[in-house]
This record gives C-alpha cells, sequence and structure tokens, in this order.
C-alpha cells in the first residue's frame, strides 16, 4: 500500500527492532511486526498516518452498534464499575475516547454516573447514541478534541493498540485529565497470545498495531500511577492516576525557586550601600550576577585559605578575622545576614 512509512518504537521511539513477522492483507496492506531492541515493545513499524485509520473509522465503521470488542465488553464493565464504585463519586465527569456510539457510557449512566461524553471519529456514531441512549457523542478523534473542561475519568477501552503515535496521543489525553484524575484503559492482552488462541496469527488484525503487555504498559504510561492492572487472559485492564511525574515536579520547583528569588531580590534590593559579605559560594556567586548585591558590596571575607586575596567581580576576597570582623558595621552585617538567613 502506498503512504505506509517507518515509524520508530512507539512508546521509546527507538529505531532499533528486531523482525518477528510479516502479515499479507489481500487487497489491503503488508504489516511488519518488530520487537523494540531497547524497551521490548511488540509493533507495526510500517504503518500509515494515523489520517488513514482516521478515514477507515469514519467510513468503514462496523462498530457502530456494539463497541469494538464485544468479546471485552462484558468484563469490561464489570471491572470499570467495580473500579469506579472503590475510587470515583457519582458526579465525576467522565469521558470515553472512542466511544462507538455510547451504549458503554449508557450503562454507566444508568448505574449513576450522569456526567457522561464520548468522542468517536464515526459521525454516525454521534447520531446513534443521542438518538438510542440520549448520550452527548461528538464526532472527534484525540489529535482534533480540545474539551472546554477538565474530566475526572478518561476511559480508553480497546482504542490503544489502533494508535500511531502512542506517547503524543497519551500526553494528550493527559491534558483532558483533572489532578489526580484516572485514565482507564483496556487493551488485547499480548502477554497471553500464546495460552489460547483459534485462528493462527488472529491477533495480527488489519486494525491493531501495537500489542500491549503488563510491562509495556507500564512503560508508556510514565508519568502515571498505576492503580489497577488485571487481566481475563484475553484483555488487559488498568487504571492510571494523573499524579505529577518528575518533569512536571521540576517544572514546579523552577516556578516556586522563581517566586522565591523575588523575595530575595527584594531583601537586596533594600540592603544598606557599602555591606561585608560573608562566604563567597554558589549562591553568593550566582546573586552577584542575578540581582543588586554586586553595587552593595565593599568587600567578601571567608575562611577558605583558597580564596583569601583573590578578587570575585573586581571585589576583594580578605580573610575572616577578628579585626576584619570588628571593621563591619556591626548593624549592617547583622541585617544582611539575618534577611538572608530568613529566606533560605
Amino acid at each position: 500500500m502506498k503512504n505506509q512509512h517507518n515509524r520508530p518504537c512507539p512508546i521509546c521511539f527507538s529505531q532499533k527492532f528486531i523482525p518477528l513477522h510479516e502479515q499479507s492483507f489481500s487487497g489491503h496492506f503488508t504489516h511488519n511486526i518488530v520487537k523494540c531492541n531497547d524497551c521490548g515493545f511488540v509493533f507495526v513499524n510500517n504503518t500509515p498516518p494515523q489520517a488513514f485509520y482516521d478515514k477507515y473509522y469514519t467510513e468503514e465503521s462496523k462498530y457502530e452498534g456494539v463497541r469494538q470488542h464485544e468479546a471485552h465488553e462484558t468484563t469490561t464493565k464489570r471491572v470499570l464499575l467495580q473500579y469506579l464504585r472503590l475510587h470515583v463519586h457519582k458526579n465525576a465527569e467522565i469521558l470515553d475516547v472512542g466511544c462507538s456510539t455510547g451504549s458503554f457510557l449508557a450503562f454507566l449512566k444508568n448505574k449513576g454516573y450522569s456526567h457522561v461524553v464520548g468522542i468517536d471519529p464515526a459521525p454516525e456514531c454521534k447520531r446513534v447514541a443521542k438518538e438510542k441512549y440520549g448520550i452527548l457523542v461528538e464526532t472527534k478523534n484525540i489529535d482534533n478534541y480540545n474539551p472546554k473542561k477538565k474530566f475526572d475519568v478518561v476511559i480508553l477501552s480497546q482504542v490503544l493498540e489502533h494508535l500511531v503515535h502512542v506517547r503524543t496521543s497519551i500526553e494528550k489525553i493527559k491534558s483532558y485529565l483533572n489532578d489526580d484524575g484516572y485514565l482507564f484503559i483496556g487493551v488485547p492482552d499480548a502477554g497471553r497470545f500464546h495460552q489460547q488462541f483459534d485462528e493462527p496469527f488472529g491477533e495480527f488484525s488489519t486494525e491493531h498495531i501495537n500489542f500491549f503487555t503488563e510491562n509495556s504498559l507500564d512503560i508508556t504510561m510514565r508519568g502515571f500511577d498505576r492503580a489497577l492492572m488485571k487481566s481475563d487472559g484475553k484483555a488487559l485492564f488498568s487504571s492510571w492516576r494523573n499524579t505529577k511525574g518528575e518533569e512536571d515536579a521540576i517544572e514546579e520547583y523552577i516556578r516556586k525557586s522563581t517566586v522565591k528569588q523575588g523575595r530575595v531580590n527584594r531583601v537586596i534590593h533594600s540592603l544598606p550601600r557599602r555591606v561585608i559579605v560573608w562566604g563567597v559560594g554558589a549562591l553568593t556567586r550566582r546573586l552577584l550576577l542575578t540581582t543588586s548585591l554586586k553595587k552593595r558590596v565593599k568587600f567578601f571575607v571567608d575562611s577558605s585559605p583558597n580564596l583569601v586575596g583573590k578578587m570575585i567581580e573586581g571585589l576583594n576576597i580578605e580573610q575572616m578575622y577578628y579585626g576584619a570582623i570588628m571593621n563591619l558595621s556591626l548593624l549592617r552585617r547583622i541585617n544582611f545576614m539575618t534577611k538572608y538567613e530568613n529566606i533560605y
């Protein structure tokens, strides 16, 4: 098929992989199934662009009366409902991504979860959902959906195995969630494909391009806390809490440091002229370049013999001895050091 292109590992972005199997389809295309050499994820590495799949589900959808995998629907309902009852209040805002005609959302609504909406790329799903269940479904995909509100729960049931850009899609879905919100995922359990099956290679369908195991889901969902992971032997069900990842924590550290630095700047700006600074460590050196401290320093004192006699920014570093301390304006020194220490 034209427009197929090679993609890197969709969860770790490595371009090193081991060929496993070639799956060909008459009148369609051939899938090269590979294993990532770095993280071990199994996926199709020669896919059409995501737009092809979006168009396919829009024009050739066969799921406009049922969910995508009827074999997993009963278990999905049971597992998710049990989880919601334990962790989520009835007024929770719930979004189902790839919801088909909304039958699953209708099930949740009947169980008391009234704030439910869905998105699906197939336009007919919107009409059926409204007429049959009274459920609001927007004709959108992950890329072009920009909700006006955040959700407490996002459901991604039998969808992740179809997506070309897995990590990008997960990051977009993360933006839909409230802090501490939950992402519920259901995928075919590739870790158990071998245990019981009828049709040889039947799990390598035309639509499935990602094959998840418990381990690969853990790698995929970095930045979330795992709250649930269980399998019925065919499908893998998991829930992930939207918490601050390491990158978010560093960003928060920078934000808080910026606020604190503003207080430091105000204290330094209020200092009298001609103060003597005790200590020329990393903090002092940074403040000399980022604040007005330099204009207020007469000289430095330090106990390190490796520093005494040198200069920083044209200012002398003197030995810290009793006479030098007595030459300070004691009030000014105490004033500076007290404010300085109160900040840090």
